[in-house]
């Protein structure tokens, strides 16, 4: 029987070939092009920090831009003009999205992942906003039901609350799309062909009333209101 060689140890193996670059194809350009094209119709989310002060509390303040600019992407993101509304909808997601216990007093990955979330579910006024929030909780507690059901100790609790939850996004979904199509307006053009005779013609040029009513509809145009201020949000 052949004897199999002995094998290189760690140090005698050879380092890995550097990753070799190459041009992007033609597909993997379009890849690129639709995703940049697709990032630019959507909203901007925004971007949080958050510091733990010597008070024992939370600090959660917008990073990287302006603080009226990050006050504005925050009204954009949840469709809304109240700045009250948008911080107690923000402390809201980070309650319902700090599910792992850990030292750290919240999580910003959580936070952020979570406001994006709700920037591309893209609310358009409160009741979506309120709406985006708790679809958000929602998927945030399921996904964490869902881990624990993989513990023999937790599956049957865990397990049977997920399954409800389950449930319960497709509604929220379901719900929000009739709450959407109920504010849409259908316009139905119908196109007529009449047949006019010279006498018929002539009656209507020399006075007779034009039998089809005119129609107008007013455009109504919101106008935007400027943040007018943007204020840290402090949690115990």
């Amino acid at each position: 029987m052949a004897k199999k060689a002995p094998s290189k140890s760690a140090a005698e193996k050879p380092d890995p070939l550097p990753a070799t670059e190459r041009d992007l194809t033609e597909p993997e350009h379009a890849e690129v092009r639709a995703y940049a094209e697709r990032k630019k119709a959507r909203r901007q989310a925004p971007h949080f920090s958050a510091d733990l002060r010597e008070d024992g509390k939370v600090e959660v303040m917008p990073a990287g831009v302006h603080a009226e600019v990050a006050c504005a992407r925050t009204m954009n993101a949840f469709g809304i003009t109240s700045v009250v509304l948008a911080e107690r909808l923000i402390g809201q997601i980070m309650d319902t999205t700090h599910l792992r216990s850990s030292n750290e007093p919240i999580s910003e990955a959580n936070l952020n992942a979570a406001l994006a979330a709700v920037t591309g579910i893209a609310p358009r006024d409160e009741a979506e906003a309120m709406l985006a929030a708790q679809m958000v909780g929602v998927h945030w507690l399921v996904m964490d039901l869902l881990r624990k059901a993989n513990d023999r100790a937790q599956r049957n609790d865990a397990g049977t609350l997920a399954v409800k939850l389950l449930r319960t996004f497709p509604a929220q979904i379901e719900a929000l799309k009739r709450y959407r199509s109920a504010g849409e307006q259908r316009v139905v053009v119908q196109h007529q062909h009449v047949n006019v005779t010279a006498e018929q013609a002539a009656v209507q040029v020399t006075g007779g009333a034009d039998p089809t009513p005119g129609g107008g509809g007013g455009i109504e145009t919101g106008g935007t209101t400027p943040c007018a201020r943007s204020s840290a949000i402090r949690r115990v």
